[in-house]
C-alpha cells in the first residue's frame, strides 16, 4: 500500500493545476470583459437614443427652413446641400404651445384695406394670451419683444426673423420697424427661442462661464444643447457667452457624453441626425463604439 506521492507526481499535479488556473483566469477575464462591453453598449444605446429623441421633439416645432449648419466663425448655410461639413446645428423654435392653445392663427388677412405695413391684422390671434403662455413656458420676465416672426414664403422658404416686432394689441401685429421687411406673406410663424447643438470640440469658447459652471472633465466629446437665446433681437443674444462680457446669453444643457461625432443632413425635406459614440472598457484599451441615426420630419 502506498502512503504518499512521489516528487514527480506532485510536480505534475502542480503543473496541471497551474495550467488550469491560468485557463480559468483567462476565461473569467474574457467573460468579465464581455459583460463590461455589453453594459457599456447598452448605456451608449440608451444615451444616444435619448439625445436623438430630445432633438427630434425640439426640431419638430422648428420654423420651416430655419435649420442651418454653421462653423465656429459664424458662417452658416442651409442643410439643402448634398454635402454637410458644418459642425454646429442651429434652428428657430416656434411658439408651439401658444399656437396649439389657439392663441394665434399664423395667418395675416391680406386684404389691403385691413392689413398694411406697419400694422397687420391676424384673425383669431390674441397676443395677450400668447404672452401669458410664453411666460408659463419660460419665465415671468418674458415679453412680446423677445419674439420674432418668420414669414413663410414660397414652399415654406422662411424669411429671417424680424426683431422687436409687436405692440401688445390683441389681434394686430404692429411692427415697430419695417426696415428689414421687403415682402409680406399670408402665413407666418412666431418664434420664441433659437437652438444650437454642437460637440464641445467645436465650441467657440470652451472657457465661457456657462461651460465652466458644468464642471466637465471631457468637454470635447460632450454634446451640448443651447436654448433660450434670441439672435433676432436688436441687442443680439449669444448662445454661450462669458457673463463678464456683459453679453446676454442663453442656457445650456448636456445631451450626451462620449460623443466623438455628430452630423446632420437634409434629404427631401427631412432632417437626418447621426450620433457616433465610443467608450473605453476599463484599462484594457478596448473600445466600444455605437452609431445611431434618427429622421426628423
Amino acid at each position: 500500500m502506498r502512503r504518499g506521492y512521489t516528487l514527480i507526481e506532485i510536480i505534475i499535479t502542480i503543473a496541471i493545476t497551474g495550467i488550469l488556473s491560468v485557463g480559468m483566469f483567462k476565461a473569467f477575464e474574457a467573460i468579465t470583459l464581455r459583460s463590461e462591453k455589453a453594459k457599456i453598449l447598452s448605456s451608449l444605446s440608451i444615451d444616444s437614443q435619448s439625445a436623438l429623441d430630445q432633438l427630434s421633439l425640439l426640431m419638430y416645432d422648428r420654423a420651416p427652413m430655419s435649420v442651418q449648419g454653421c462653423d465656429i466663425t459664424g458662417n452658416c448655410e442651409s442643410l439643402d446641400g448634398s454635402l454637410y461639413t458644418k459642425n454646429i446645428l442651429k434652428w428657430y423654435g416656434t411658439a408651439s404651445e401658444s399656437y396649439q392653445a389657439g392663441n394665434y392663427s399664423g395667418f395675416v388677412d391680406m386684404v389691403p384695406s385691413i392689413s398694411s405695413k406697419p400694422t397687420l391684422q391676424s384673425p383669431d390671434t390674441n397676443l395677450s394670451k400668447v404672452l401669458k403662455t410664453e411666460q408659463d413656458k419660460w419665465d415671468n420676465t418674458f415679453s412680446i419683444a423677445n419674439m420674432g416672426l418668420v414669414f413663410s414664403g414660397t414652399f415654406e422658404d422662411g424669411i429671417s426673423p424680424t426683431p422687436n416686432l409687436f405692440k401688445s394689441t390683441d389681434d394686430k401685429i404692429e411692427f415697430l420697424s419695417t426696415t428689414n421687411i421687403s415682402t409680406i406673406y399670408e402665413k407666418y410663424y412666431l418664434v420664441d427661442s433659437a437652438y444650437a447643438v454642437m460637440r464641445g470640440e467645436h465650441l467657440p469658447n470652451q472657457t465661457a462661464t456657462c461651460i465652466k459652471n458644468l464642471g466637465l472633465k471631457d468637454i470635447n466629446n460632450t454634446l451640448f444643447l443651447f436654448y433660450n437665446y434670441r439672435p433676432w433681437k436688436t441687442t443680439s443674444e449669444s448662445f454661450c457667452a462669458d457673463i463678464t462680457a456683459n453679453n446676454p446669453l442663453g442656457q445650456v444643457s448636456i445631451l450626451a457624453t462620449s460623443v466623438n461625432a455628430f452630423v446632420a443632413h437634409q434629404v427631401n425635406g427631412t432632417i437626418r441626425l447621426g450620433l457616433d459614440m465610443n467608450q473605453t472598457v476599463g484599462k484594457t484599451g478596448s473600445t466600444v463604439r455605437l452609431s445611431k441615426q434618427k429622421i426628423v420630419f
